[in-house]
């Protein structure tokens, strides 16, 4: 058991690299690739963050969040190329006990996979955190393929809960799907 997660994991076509300054560019062009597909469901994405500039907050935000333990971003990266194809993480804004699990993935690199994995080495290196008794995914009932995810990982469907419409594609239901660790 540790405290905070591996600043890497490796899966078998991805790595999951503790998000640094060094990737600004290519953050920006992975997210400007898929700003139509990002901006239906991540509210961060409305505001068509394309340029490296627009990131440096995060990156800020995400060192921050190592080190105080409330968040671990990463930058998923394919692991023959090289190339970002996505982000995720584990942030502690469930209660005590729980984390959660966000990711996505470069819209040239949907359909093969690689969220299901990527989720699943979040999900593992959860199980390695010291507090935790349960993982939790929530995302909008109109994205369904992260909903197929969820599922694929053995995630059950706990609650859903109305929200404020804010991305393009929002249904206005937030729906929470958790594993227990």
């Amino acid at each position: 058991m540790s405290e905070h997660p591996p600043v890497e994991l490796v899966g078998e076509r991805v790595r999951l690299l503790a998000v640094s300054v060094d990737r600004l560019d290519d953050i920006a062009a992975a997210v400007s690739v898929s700003l139509p597909e990002l901006e239906q469901f991540m509210d961060w994405a409305v505001s068509h963050p394309t340029r490296a500039e627009d990131f440096v907050g995060f990156v800020g935000e995400s060192g921050a969040g190592w080190e105080t333990g409330k968040s671990y971003n990463y930058t998923i990266v394919d692991r023959v190329s090289d190339e970002v194809i996505g982000g995720c993480g584990l942030m502690r804004r469930r209660g005590p006990g729980a984390i959660e699990i966000g990711y996505w993935i470069r819209s040239d690199r949907v359909g093969d996979g690689l969220a299901t994995e990527t989720a699943r080495l979040l999900t593992a290196a959860a199980r390695e955190l010291d507090d935790l008794y349960a993982a939790i995914i929530v995302h909008d009932a109109a994205n369904k393929a992260s909903g197929r995810v969820a599922e694929k990982l053995g995630y059950i469907e706990f609650d859903r809960v109305p929200v404020e419409l804010v991305a393009l594609g929002d249904s206005g239901i937030d729906m929470y799907r958790r594993l227990d660790l």
